[in-house]
């Protein structure tokens, strides 16, 4: 007696590849969704000592945070800042670093939230006209503050980069912390403060450095010795940055001793 064999057909090896192709990109998209739901946070005294502090009032802010100083010293000029995140870190991380521009630089600080954590992800829904970019609700949001920054933290600071050059009418100048423009904005009239960290090893220096030209020639380009990429907010331990022997105190107080000035020479432009 002979016995039939079944080879498989091609459709059927087509429904099977088919289905593992399926399964593959769910296991990858849940693992996308955990990844990026999952952000860097601070630590909680980061958070209790900004609330702490007499000379700064913390409010929440649609998922984000925002910083005002208690007592503004020149009511006659508001001045505000929209502060874009890194990658997968909460804005909660950076309200500790960012806290002496509102009590020390009377400045109004936004950090927004960003959708899936990320501040390309709120540019490309922006691009689409589905919704305005955060820096632009957040400048509608509140109206008595009459000059605006933006300005964010690696990835967020080149997404603010891009919001800058498209908004140039909106905003007087560009924050950008361990970040750099990927587009050009040498011809503008922005005003520019870049500020990296020496000990940095997230920040890739080969392309910070050829982007440099893509700033205003009388851009103000600072790099903070013993800083590396998490001393920019509060969060710890991100992937591929190196312990910079600097703490956390001390990092902030040599960011802010430049961004200070900084802002200080441009209310005296």
């Amino acid at each position: 007696m002979s016995r039939r064999i079944h080879w498989p057909t091609a459709r059927s090896q087509a429904k099977r590849l088919f289905g593992w192709t399926v399964v593959l990109v769910v296991v990858f998209l849940a693992g996308a969704v955990v990844f990026l739901g999952t952000p860097y946070e601070p630590p909680p005294e980061s958070i209790e000592a900004v609330e702490a502090e007499d000379g700064v009032t913390l409010t929440s802010y649609n998922g984000g945070y925002v910083l005002e100083p208690v007592t503004v010293d020149e009511p006659d000029r508001t001045d505000g800042l929209v502060f874009y995140p890194g990658a997968r870190v909460e804005p909660s991380a950076y309200v500790e670093s960012l806290a002496p521009l509102a009590s020390e630089a009377n400045l109004t600080v936004v950090v927004p939230k960003m959708p899936m954590n990320l501040a390309v992800t709120d540019y490309a829904i922006a691009r689409t006209g589905l919704r305005a970019d955060a820096a632009t609700r957040a400048i509608d949001d509140h109206e008595t503050v009459e000059n605006w920054y933006v300005g964010g933290h690696s990835m967020g600071g080149a997404m603010a980069c891009r919001y800058a050059r498209g908004n140039a009418e909106s905003v007087d100048g560009l924050l950008l912390y361990a970040s750099y423009c990927d587009q050009d904005i040498s011809e503008s009239d922005l005003a520019v403060l870049s500020v990296a960290g020496e000990a940095d090893t997230v920040l890739t220096w080969e392309t910070y450095e050829a982007n440099l030209d893509n700033l205003p020639v009388d851009a103000t380009v600072e790099t903070l010795p013993g800083v590396n990429h998490t001393q920019f907010g509060s969060y710890r331990f991100q992937r591929g940055d190196d312990p910079s022997g600097t703490s956390y105190v001390e990092a902030h107080q040599r960011l802010n001793d430049i961004v200070l000035d900084w802002f200080e020479g441009q209310r005296h432009r």
